[in-house]
């Protein structure tokens, strides 16, 4: 068996929309995307086809590893935004060669720390990626509601002053990070919105969401990517109601979820349940570190 790669940027887009379609047919969740979607994924995701691979077994198209490139605080960060083969391919010890590659490619790049995640319940990659160094550092919650949710405003004792803003504008409080989930980062969400909330003029914590709308521009969505809160705060729970107040505007009828919540962001997570969020879905967050010499 002769395993070769080519950079995905080597090959028409419409082959690389139908290798991903077809490499991730019978996965435990539907990712086929249209062109159109696909390319949308590439944009907004940074995902950067010279530096993704396309996996060859004999000269057939077996798979790909789709990767995306950031830099935070001086660090060079690497995203493994979909890996998979198509599947007459699987079971033969392939994903193992495409992530050392893979791992190869970063070192080439200078990559320093090195995320991805993956589906709870998918024990075949998560022992892949540990196999080749990857920890499991916490779990991702997506969790939604249809009902409508409870209005907040008395909820919390304390007064806070709301400022409301562009994703981006969360960057300039003093304890934004970007973080290990990729898609909860300001970069992957250029037309996201933010909530800071202060404590006087002490940033007391902020959230970053989206609204979704429909052609007529009637509110069809709103779907929160983080809720974060300063280091140190004893009134975490009043700043998250505050935050969650301003995000899920409770008087308007429509669909709001919470994407790749950190398990860990406990009092969060505890707060969104008690509104009516459920799980849908778990995945793991796993990092590696470089190590480079």
């Amino acid at each position: 068996m002769n395993i070769t790669f080519r950079p995905l940027s080597e090959l028409p887009i419409g082959e690389v929309s139908e290798l991903w379609n077809q490499s991730f047919e019978d996965y435990f969740v539907l990712a086929a995307l249209p062109l159109d979607r696909f390319i949308g994924r590439v944009a907004n995701e940074g995902l950067a086809l010279q530096h993704s691979l396309a996996c060859y077994v004999d000269g057939e198209a077996a798979g790909l590893v789709m990767n995306g490139f950031r830099e935070f605080d001086g660090r060079k960060l690497a995203w493994n935004g979909g890996t998979a083969i198509k599947p007459a391919f699987r079971g033969k010890g392939i994903g193992k060669v495409m992530m050392q590659r893979n791992l190869q490619l970063y070192e080439e790049q200078g990559v320093q720390q090195a995320n991805l995640e993956a589906i709870a319940h998918n024990e075949y990659a998560i022992q892949l990626y540990e196999s080749v160094g990857y920890s499991q550092i916490d779990r991702l919650l997506i969790m939604s509601t249809e009902q409508p949710i409870p209005d907040m405003d008395d909820s919390y004792e304390h007064s806070y002053h709301v400022a409301l803003g562009m994703a981006a504008e969360a960057a300039r409080l003093p304890f934004y990070n970007e973080g290990e989930v990729w898609q909860a980062g300001i970069p992957s969400l250029r037309d996201g919105e933010s909530v800071a909330i202060f404590d006087g003029e002490d940033a007391a914590g902020y959230a970053i969401f989206r609204r979704t709308f429909s052609p007529e521009g009637s509110l069809t969505g709103i779907i929160l990517y983080r809720l974060e809160i300063a280091p140190d705060r004893k009134d975490s729970a009043g700043v998250i109601r505050a935050a969650l107040q301003e995000v899920w505007q409770p008087g308007d009828n429509c669909r709001r979820s919470a994407f790749n919540i950190r398990a860990s962001n406990t009092v969060l997570v505890e707060l969104l349940s008690e509104m009516g969020l459920a799980t849908n879905m778990e995945q793991v967050l796993m990092v590696r570190e470089m190590n480079l010499g």
